[in-house]
C-alpha cells in the first residue's frame, strides 16, 4: 500500500516508512515520517463491512503496541469479546464460560468431599467459605458476560446501555479506549463506531487532519443493512423479525422525534448512515464505498469491472483503492435464507421510515427488485424537500471542478464547535435530571461558562461555511 500511494519515493525511504507502527482503526495509515496527505482514517459504520477491514490491517495486534501491561490486557479482553460478540448474540462457547465451569466444578468437588483446609477457608469478615465465593463469582461471571454483557441487551435496554457507558468510563477509568487510535470504548461509546462529527467534536480528529488526510467510509444497502442489524441485535431465535422491527423504531423514537444523536439517548447501531458521512447536508467524509462494491474492489481487474457499473468509482483516491485490495468479508453470519425473504408490506416500510434518507443520500433504490409483490414506499413531499438538503454522496468530495482538492477546514471548525455544544447542552440535560447530586450541581456551573463562547464559536463558524460552502461543493441545485 505504501509502495503504491508513495511510489516516487526512494526504496530505502519506503523501507524506514514500512518499519514504522501503522496505527490502529480507524487510523488505517498513520506514521510521523509520512505527510498527512498519506494517512488513511476510516469511518466505521455499523454493520457495512468494516470489521473486515480491520482485521485485514491486522488493527488489534497494532493496537497493543506501547501499552501498559494492564492497559494490554484490557485492550485485549475489548478486542476478544468484539470478536466473540461478533459470532454469537448469546456466546456460550467461550473462554469466560470455560474457566468458570472449572471453577465451579472444582468448588463444588471440595464442598461435596470436604477436602480440608480448602472447605473450612472462611472470609474472616463476612465468614463465607472461599469455595462457596468462588462458586457463586464464577456463575454471576457466567451468567453476566453470557447473556447481560452482549449486543442485544447493552445496545436495547436503555439503563443497561447507559449503564455501560458510565462503568467504562469510572470504575474502569477508561481503560479500553485508546483515542489516539480511535477504537475501544468510553462514556461515548464505541470509539470506532464514532461518525465523523462526533469524532471532530470530541476531538479524537482535529479539522486540520480532516482537512488534510484521506478518509473512507463504507455504506450498504439499507434493506439489507437491516437485515444484519437484526440478526446482530435481536434478543434470540424466537424473536421474529417483524416484532425487532417494531421495537426497534420505538427505541429510535429520541432520534426520529428529537434528532438526538449523542450515544446516551440513540446506541450507534440505531443511527442512519448518512450521519456518519454528513453533517448538515455536507458530505464530511472524503470517499464513500458501497459494500455492493467491494467484491469487485478486492481485485485490479474487478475494479476495472466495478468502473463498467459506476464510472463515479474512477474518481476514488488511489490510497482508497489500495486499501480495498484483498479485503475480506470475515464476520459474515450464515443465515437460513436471503435478506430480501425476510421482509413483508409492514417490514419494508418500516425500514424506509427509519432510513428513507439513506437511499437518496447513498443512490439506493426504494423499490426492492427481488420482492417484486412489495410495493415501494411513497416519499412523501416533506422527504424530498428534505433530501434536497443534502449532497449525494461523493466519490472524491475534497476535489473541485478543475481537479484540485479544495480545503474544508472552515467547515470542520463549524461542525466540531457545533457538536461541542450539544455535548455541552446534553450533559447539563442529564445533570438537571440528577438535581440532588452536588457533583451535578458543580458541572452545571462549570459547563455554563464554556456555553456562551461555544455559542458565539458555532454561530461565527456557520457563517464562514455557509459562504465557503456556496461555491466549495458543486450541489444539487447546480444539477
Amino acid at each position: 500500500l505504501i509502495r503504491g500511494e508513495l511510489g516516487t519515493l526512494p526504496n530505502k525511504r519506503i523501507l524506514q516508512i514500512s518499519k514504522t507502527k501503522f496505527i490502529a482503526m480507524p487510523w488505517l495509515i498513520k506514521s510521523k515520517d509520512i505527510p498527512l496527505e498519506g494517512h488513511l482514517f476510516f469511518v466505521h459504520v455499523p454493520r457495512c463491512g468494516g470489521t473486515s477491514l480491520m482485521q485485514h490491517f491486522n488493527i488489534p495486534e497494532k493496537v497493543l503496541n506501547d501499552r501498559s501491561f494492564l492497559g494490554k490486557l484490557f485492550m485485549r479482553y475489548f478486542f476478544h469479546r468484539y470478536r466473540t460478540l461478533e459470532k454469537a448474540n448469546f456466546p456460550i462457547a467461550t473462554r469466560e464460560n470455560a474457566i468458570c465451569l472449572s471453577i465451579i466444578t472444582l468448588s463444588l468437588l471440595i464442598q461435596l468431599l470436604d477436602i480440608t483446609p480448602f472447605s473450612q477457608w472462611t472470609i474472616p469478615l463476612f465468614q463465607i467459605p472461599f469455595p462457596t465465593l468462588f462458586l457463586s463469582t464464577a456463575l454471576f461471571t457466567s451468567l453476566f458476560t453470557t447473556f447481560v454483557a452482549t449486543a442485544p441487551i447493552i445496545g436495547r435496554i436503555t439503563p443497561i446501555h447507559r449503564w455501560y457507558l458510565w462503568f467504562v468510563q469510572y470504575p474502569l477509568f477508561r481503560v479500553m479506549e485508546s483515542i489516539p487510535w480511535c477504537t475501544g470504548t468510553n462514556k461515548h461509546g464505541y470509539i470506532m463506531h464514532l461518525t465523523a462529527p462526533k469524532l471532530l467534536g470530541y476531538g479524537y480528529v482535529t479539522p486540520e487532519q480532516m482537512d488534510n488526510i484521506c478518509s473512507l467510509a463504507i455504506v450498504r444497502n439499507p434493506y439489507s443493512r437491516m437485515v444484519s442489524i437484526y440478526g446482530y441485535n435481536r434478543f434470540g431465535e424466537m424473536e421474529d423479525f417483524k416484532t425487532f422491527m417494531r421495537r426497534w423504531k420505538k427505541l429510535m423514537k429520541p432520534y426520529l422525534e428529537d434528532g438526538e444523536k449523542e450515544e446516551w439517548y440513540t446506541p450507534c447501531h440505531l443511527l442512519p448512515q448518512f450521519e456518519y458521512t454528513h453533517y448538515n447536508g455536507k458530505q464530511l467524509v472524503q470517499s464513500v464505498v458501497k459494500q455492493e462494491e467491494l467484491k469487485y474492489l478486492k481485485t485490479r481487474d474487478g475494479a476495472e469491472e466495478a468502473i463498467k457499473l459506476d464510472n463515479s468509482v474512477s474518481d476514488l483516491p488511489k490510497i482508497v483503492r489500495e486499501a480495498l485490495l484483498g479485503m475480506p468479508h470475515t464476520n459474515k453470519r450464515a443465515t437460513s435464507k436471503k435478506w430480501y425473504d425476510y421482509y413483508d408490506q409492514e417490514t419494508l416500510n418500516l425500514t424506509y421510515d427509519m432510513y428513507k434518507l439513506d437511499f437518496d443520500v447513498f443512490g439506493y433504490e426504494i423499490e426492492m427488485k427481488q420482492r417484486p409483490d412489495l410495493k415501494p414506499p411513497r416519499p412523501s413531499r416533506r422527504d424530498a424537500m428534505q433530501a434536497m438538503k443534502f449532497d449525494r454522496f461523493s466519490r472524491d468530495s475534497f476535489m473541485s471542478r478543475d481537479g484540485k482538492r479544495m480545503s474544508q477546514a472552515s467547515i470542520f471548525n463549524s461542525v466540531r464547535d457545533s457538536v461541542k455544544l450539544n455535548e455541552v447542552l446534553t450533559s447539563m440535560n442529564n445533570d438537571n435530571n440528577n438535581v440532588g447530586s452536588i457533583g451535578a450541581s458543580l458541572r452545571r456551573s462549570a459547563v455554563a461558562g464554556r456555553t456562551s463562547h461555544l455559542l458565539r464559536s458555532v454561530v461565527e463558524r456557520e457563517e464562514t461555511s455557509e459562504s465557503f460552502g456556496d461555491s466549495s461543493h458543486p450541489s444539487k441545485k447546480d444539477d
